[in-house]
């Protein structure tokens, strides 16, 4: 069945948590470079990265709005977003959703391996606090990282193109309806393809690795911290930064659901309507999540947040006063004169 009820909830949800986790990141954005303290400029710059990749995610997920039909070696997408407004031709239209959905995939991952840098960092710089990791090398080590794997899954996207033709007769052994329908879709043909085995095993092994990365750090930092006494203060921030530390694996965690699914469903069968449409449900609220967690738990964004919000509340408020000032004159004037 191609139609079903929840292809509605899906692209509401789509719709919705897209547009607020790229404002939401754009905010966080604004707050690390403005508002970054200069003990913690090394570390800003791998949020920052993450910051930016949530942004572009979010966008995405508006773009997009996929359906992921999951099959033994082949993926199919049927998209519902916005992108399927932009072209006529059934291809080129196939195509430019296709690179949205392969620019989403692309910042996960890039997401994913950028937060194991952040968690091996943390952990170095609280075991060996008088080791000094210049800033440059930390920049360098994200910025060029971030340009290497978006170069190497751009490549992978284009050699995942196929014929409309080769596409319609693979998909039609799933959903023969689909075939002269308007919905638009694409999908990868193979993914056992050796341009494609490692974005394949990627995607699947990645959350499962951050995690992982993630409690070895945790305890590393945990024995340190047991092992040697430090001050009050010193210890709420090495606490502080555990606490970041373990909250951000929401966002992998979450992503495991979406993996969970895209496995056992490909590789078991028993795929319905339902979960093709629940299977990106998880990542969707990825984009969401990073922001808050970070601002929240964060001091000097937390402490950035609020005064941001007070600055807008008292301004907001400020102008409503001054209108109401304004038109008690006006009333008072108006009735001096009458």
């Amino acid at each position: 069945m191609i139609d079903h009820w929840s292809n509605m909830f899906r692209m509401i949800w789509a719709s919705t948590l897209g547009p607020m986790g790229f404002l939401l990141n754009l905010l966080l954005g604004y707050i690390i470079f403005k508002y970054t303290p200069d003990s913690m400029k090394t570390y800003s710059t791998m949020i920052m990265v993450m910051t930016i990749s949530d942004a572009v995610t979010g966008l995405c997920r508006v773009m997009t709005a996929v359906r992921m039909i999951s099959a033994p070696s082949q993926l199919f997408v049927i998209f519902g977003g916005i992108c399927q407004t932009f072209f006529d031709e059934k291809l080129t239209k196939s195509r430019f959703c296709m690179y949205w959905y392969a620019l989403l995939i692309q910042c996960n991952l890039l997401n994913s391996i950028i937060m194991i840098f952040s968690y091996v960092y943390r952990a170095y710089v609280i075991t060996m606090p008088f080791d000094a990791i210049n800033q440059k090398k930390i920049q360098l080590l994200s910025y060029g990282y971030s340009l290497c794997h978006f170069s190497y899954f751009t490549w992978v996207y284009y050699m995942s193109w196929s014929s409309l033709e080769a596409m319609d007769a693979e998909i039609s052994k799933i959903y023969p309806e689909i075939i002269g329908s308007n919905y638009t879709y694409s999908g990868i043909l193979d993914l056992n393809a050796p341009s494609q085995i490692v974005f394949n095993q990627m995607s699947i092994l990645s959350p499962v690795f951050v995690v992982f990365v993630a409690l070895i750090c945790k305890l590393i930092i945990s024995r340190y911290l047991n092992k040697f006494s430090f001050t009050e203060t010193k210890k709420q921030q090495h606490r502080s930064l555990v606490n970041v530390l373990l909250y951000q694996t929401i966002t992998p965690l979450l992503s495991l659901v979406s993996v969970f699914l895209y496995v056992t469903v490909g590789r078991f069968g028993g795929s319905t309507v339902l979960l093709e449409n629940l299977m990106p449900f998880s990542v969707v609220i990825v984009s969401v999540v990073g922001p808050i967690a970070s601002c929240i738990l964060i001091g000097p964004y937390r402490t950035a947040l609020f005064k941001l919000w007070s600055s807008a509340v008292s301004m907001i408020f400020g102008v409503e006063s001054r209108l109401r000032k304004n038109t008690v004159r006006t009333t008072v004037s108006v009735t001096n004169l009458a």
